[in-house]
């Protein structure tokens, strides 16, 4: 899947920011570059609330991981 970072502004002017798509804890290095971006055109996104997203979502979202197999000699 490809990755997608998704805003909503609410009418009170607060973000909800969705990442999806992303491997362990890249979306927070992703979430760190968006808020440099936004201060440099004078915005500040401060997080209020972070909510992780569970295992199985981010394997939906991504696929499950391929675990290494190892070889077993038949003899």
């Amino acid at each position: 899947m490809t990755r997608r970072i998704e805003v909503m502004v609410g009418r009170d002017g607060r973000l909800q920011i969705e990442y999806t798509g992303f491997h362990g804890d890249t979306c927070y290095d992703e979430a760190e570059a968006l808020q440099k971006a936004l201060r440099t055109m004078g915005l500040w996104a401060i997080p209020v609330t972070v909510t992780p997203k569970s295992p199985s979502q981010i394997e939906l979202e991504v696929g499950a991981e391929e675990t290494p197999q190892r070889k077993v000699p038949l003899s």
